[in-house]
């Protein structure tokens, strides 16, 4: 009837349960009654703890030659077991069979591990764990050779190369470094190093290689890859010439495959293509293109005649004919003398002949072409007078010179071969050359004849210091100027307003104030001066002049003393006023430049003013001149 307690006090079924309850002390309690009192008794518990073996790696590789080799479970390892116990294998975590350590291992195989401890007769509850991992040693197979000439490469499985019986699991690796395929293919890969590799990740891998052995053989050098022959000639494919003589050459008719060429197969304007084999006879991939060129000529075509102007000088290289590129020889069959120089000069009524003909190599056409050449002249134009004289003045011209004949065309020079402008200028000193042309043959005479020109220059006329300053009080003239002016020739003085369209004053013409007169002179010869004598006239030389003023005047209408005129005023000074007042100091009238003089009425227009005294103020405004003041009488 009693009740249990467990080592932690709490209460207790009595009934101890293995891998839940602990270790320690379990209370049995009886309750007492109203008489005797309560018992206890205790049932004391002792757990022995063996822990498992330590085993930090949790997987074993073995790398073995062969199956037979296979490790077993006593070759599994452990990293701590307590002293004097042992290790036991499991094949899961809680199976009771025992493995023996002679057991196979197994590849990728888990095994459990407990320690037992022959003291205690007791054994771990718990197991450790370790994978076996299993691998035989991975065979690449011995090293391998692929070798041939470019132009017969095959594609080729390199695994086949092998020996040995390599394992067929690896990698192939190209010479560069790169994944391959390990199948070899003619066109893309390349020669070098392909390496075959094999095992892992347990095993140390296995390598062998194949060694791919290329023989490129380069395609021919030809330098000369355009060559050009005459079509006389008859030359065969085998007259093709490579740089380098010793080559084995084979020709083709097409840059890849095609057919083959007879070297003795005539050549035509056409490509051929070169490949050369070496003495391992290996012939190259690549071919070498030659472009066969064929020239055949034709014989050029001329006129029968052709006429020339002596006068041109005309050479060689004026005779006209159609063709590539003619050549004129002295004769139908001369082929020792080379061409003719295109400088020589063409000579009258020969005939010379022409071929089409290749300088670079040789080749002319199979026939020449004649022509007969003819020189024409024109007879010389006439010059009467070769000294010719014209006044500078008249600013001849080409068209001025004297000359006979027909189509007349001037030249600066005896061999000048650009004409004259008929208006050009003259120029003094200057020698001019005249033919005469025919306007049918439009030939020139070869002969000149030439015109010395000397042109008429009329100087200047010089005026003397001061000669263009007067009085405007004397009234000059034109004929006043003139007296001041030297003729420089002995000729004629003229005078215009302006130069050179102007227009021509006479002597009696009044000098103006300001104004410029342009002079020329004019020789006996009517040669005339081409720069004008410019004469801008003063006429304010007036020193010896001065206003004179009068005390009065009679306005009568008699004619005679009727205005009040003060001498000189009007001419030396323009822009005078006189103002006029009465004795009671009014403004009666006033005189001007553009106003005449006073008449005696008032403002000029008004009532007569009656005799008496008047006063009147003259305003010279010229020169600083003060105004002055005086007196008149006017009668009646």
């Amino acid at each position: 009837s009693g009740t249990w307690t467990a080592p932690d006090g709490s209460a207790h079924s009595g009934n101890f349960v293995a891998g839940t309850d602990v270790a320690g002390v379990y209370t049995y309690t009886v309750a007492g009654g109203t008489i005797c009192p309560q018992d206890t008794a205790i049932v004391t518990v002792t757990i022995t703890v063996v822990p498992p073996p330590t085993i930090n790696e949790t997987t074993q590789s073995f790398c073995i030659a062969d199956i037979a080799n296979t490790p077993t479970l006593a070759e599994l390892t452990v990293d701590t077991v307590g002293a004097g116990n042992v290790v036991r294998w499991y094949a899961d975590a809680t199976s009771n069979v025992e493995l023996p350590l002679t057991t196979a291992l197994v590849n990728n195989t888990t095994y459990f591990a407990s320690q037992f401890d022959p003291t205690s007769n007791c054994e771990s509850a718990l197991r450790d764990s370790k994978t076996a991992l299993i691998e035989i040693a991975p065979n690449a197979g011995t090293d391998g050779a692929y070798t041939d000439c470019e132009i017969d490469l095959v594609n080729t499985n390199l695994f086949t190369l092998l020996g040995n019986s390599p394992d067929a699991s690896g990698t192939w690796t190209a010479p560069d470094g790169s994944a391959h395929s390990g199948n070899f293919v003619a066109e893309t890969d390349v020669a070098g190093v392909y390496t075959y590799s094999v095992g892992g990740p347990i095993c140390t891998p296995d390598t062998a290689t194949v060694t791919v052995t290329i023989t490129v053989v380069p395609a021919p050098s030809i330098t000369n890859n355009n060559p050009s022959f005459c079509i006389g000639d008859t030359r065969t494919v085998g007259d093709l010439v490579v740089d380098d003589a010793t080559a084995t050459i084979t020709w083709y008719d097409a840059a890849t495959g095609g057919n083959v060429v007879d070297p003795a197969t005539v050549l035509t304007t056409s490509s051929l293509w070169a490949s050369q084999t070496d003495a391992a006879n290996c012939e190259s991939v690549n071919r070498t293109q030659v472009n066969v060129a064929i020239i055949d000529l034709q014989e050029p075509t001329t006129t029968a005649n052709q006429t020339f102007c002596l006068a041109l000088k005309p050479t060689i290289s004026n005779l006209v004919a159609n063709g590539q590129n003619v050549l004129w020889f002295e004769n139908e069959t001369d082929d020792v003398t080379l061409a003719l120089n295109a400088t020589i000069e063409l000579e009258d009524n020969k005939t010379y002949w022409a071929a089409d003909v290749d300088l670079v190599n040789g080749c002319e056409s199979p026939s020449r072409i004649s022509t007969l050449v003819t020189l024409t002249d024109v007879a010389p134009a006439t010059i009467a007078n070769v000294a010719q004289t014209f006044c500078e003045s008249d600013f001849p011209t080409i068209a001025n010179l004297a000359v006979t004949g027909n189509g007349i065309i001037w030249y600066a020079s005896e061999t000048e071969t650009t004409p004259l402008v008929n208006t050009s200028l003259l120029i003094d000193g200057a020698s001019y050359w005249a033919v005469q042309t025919n306007a049918i043959t439009g030939c020139e005479s070869s002969v000149r004849v030439v015109a010395n020109v000397t042109l008429t220059s009329i100087a200047t006329p010089t005026l003397i210091s001061l000669g263009n300053e007067f009085c405007i009080i004397d009234k000059p003239t034109i004929a006043d100027l003139n007296l001041n002016v030297s003729a420089n020739n002995g000729g004629t003085i003229t005078w215009y307003d302006a130069f050179p369209d102007g227009n021509l004053l006479s002597a009696s013409s009044a000098l103006v104030e300001g104004e410029t007169y342009y002079a020329i002179e004019t020789d006996v010869n009517g040669c005339k001066t081409i720069n004008p004598l410019e004469v801008t006239v003063s006429l304010e030389a007036c020193d010896a002049y001065d206003v004179v003023i009068y005390d009065g005047f009679s306005p009568t209408g008699n004619g005679v003393n009727d205005t009040f005129k003060i001498t000189n005023l009007r001419e030396l000074y323009p822009n005078f006023k006189v103002e006029f007042f009465n004795r009671w100091g009014n403004l009666i009238y006033t005189a001007s430049a553009a106003k005449s003089d006073w008449n005696g009425r008032l403002n000029g227009d008004g009532e007569l003013s009656p005799a008496g005294v008047y006063y009147f103020v003259i305003y010279f405004n010229k020169n600083d001149r003060k105004p002055i003041q005086r007196r008149l009488y006017l009668s009646r």
